[in-house]
């Protein structure tokens, strides 16, 4: 049921001896890893980052002893099984150590094999269920923001249909009379000294001209924000074919701004399964919401060169980042909410971005927006080459069991060690 060699277990000893016996008696059974110092698990810690189910360690060394070992992974990687081994002489600090919850359990030297290898077989299963509760719980609040997303989105299209239908027509009409005023008030007055304030008419015909072109834009705008996606995907697609349209418009862009794009795509990368159309707009879009969010002098870099697992299938890691200072709290908090209050002009980047982030979810990929360097300012994208292979969880009855299950089964080993 459990593969206990999935995860590593790390011995750590100052005897050479001790992690020789250990590694004999275990490997057959576990992944073993093993340290003589301190100093050299947290190296091993570092280098297998993630690879790590178990710690187990000895108090006595020389330097620091093994209770300040697992109390730095407790703050640090607080995933990881931490286990102590210690003499009888030892005991009090052994307590005091699962007292304040920096082990989860203590071994008495001399070790009885049959007992030891119970232990670790329960803290890897604890660590196993541990891992696959956190897996269903992110896959969970995924599914959930998805359907947020989905649920923003499609409220938008029925706002484009109300505002298409009781705004545009009346909103025409009025332009209409607008551009009408100025050539009627010259039929009928010879000479603007008829009028008693001809610079309020003028004034008055000006902004009431340009706040219903402002409408109309908006309309406009909402409109060229709604995605329609499609029901199957067609290709395959190159990268550097998907991202053409948006690199061009910055470049178009950059030209009279100032700023540039630079492209780096690794050479071996498969080509995509996609929604071209949609997949190209996507690109637009986030490229044209960085530019609106700092339009002066943007220099973007577009990488792919990492590929990676997106819902189970093969895909690439794809970083979208300008060199500008980093984000504000406030410019954060406007992208992907459309008119929002802090942005104030037409070129509102919500509306971009929120199709964007609908787009990418529909290809079955992720987006993160990271505010500061080393990854940002700018976006991460995950994108699978098939989205059709993506393996998504079931919202169903099924699924929300499944979870209430293994949290229960965590509780319970958590209990029993």
């Amino acid at each position: 049921m459990y593969d206990y060699k999935k995860y590593a277990i790390l011995f750590v000893d100052d005897e050479e001896k001790a992690l020789k016996y250990f590694k004999k008696a275990f490997e057959n059974e576990f992944r073993v890893l093993t340290a003589l110092s301190v100093k050299e698990a947290e190296k091993i810690i570092e280098n297998e980052d993630g690879k790590i189910g178990i710690v187990i360690t000895d108090q006595r060394m020389p330097g620091e002893t093994g209770v300040d070992l697992l109390g730095r992974i407790r703050r640090l990687k607080p995933n990881i099984i931490r286990m102590l081994t210690t003499a009888y002489s030892d005991l009090d600090s052994a307590i005091e150590s699962v007292n304040s919850g920096a082990i989860f359990k203590y071994i008495v030297k001399p070790w009885d094999l049959r007992d030891l290898r119970g232990c670790l077989m329960r803290g890897m299963e604890f660590f196993l269920i541990q891992e696959e509760r956190d897996i269903l719980l992110r896959e969970k609040f995924s599914m959930l923001e998805r359907l947020i997303v989905m649920d923003r989105v499609r409220s938008l299209a029925v706002l484009v249909a109300g505002l298409g239908h009781h705004i545009r027509n009346p909103m025409t009409a009025l332009k209409t009379f607008l551009d009408l005023i100025p050539k009627k008030l010259s039929d009928e007055l010879s000479h603007a000294r008829d009028l008693k304030n001809p610079e309020f008419w003028d004034d008055f015909w000006t902004l009431a001209a340009r706040e219903s072109e402002h409408i109309l834009k908006i309309i406009d705008n909402v409109g060229e924000a709604v995605v329609q996606p499609s029901d199957y995907f067609s290709g395959p697609y190159g990268l550097n074919e998907l991202i053409s349209e948006g690199v061009s418009w910055v470049k178009d862009k950059s030209s009279m701004t100032g700023g540039s794009i630079f492209v780096d795509i690794s050479g071996d990368m498969p080509p995509f399964l996609a929604d071209e159309r949609m997949l190209k707009r996507f690109f637009l879009n986030i490229l044209r919401g960085m530019m609106t969010i700092n339009p002066l002098g943007m220099n973007i870099t577009l990488k792919a060169v990492e590929k990676t697992r997106v819902w189970g299938t093969e895909g690439i890691r794809i970083w979208i980042t300008e060199d500008g200072p980093a984000w504000t709290d406030t410019q954060t908090e406007s992208l992907f909410t459309p008119f929002s209050i802090t942005v104030g002009n037409l070129q509102d980047p919500g509306l971009d971005l929120l199709a964007a982030f609908f787009i990418i979810h529909h290809h079955s990929g992720d987006i993160q927006v990271h505010r500061i360097s080393p990854f940002g300012p700018g976006f991460e994208i995950l994108l699978p080459f098939n989205p059709e292979a993506a393996q998504h969880p079931s919202m169903d009855e099924d699924y929300l069991k499944k979870i209430m299950m293994h949290s229960e089964t965590w509780d319970e080993m958590r209990g029993g060690l």
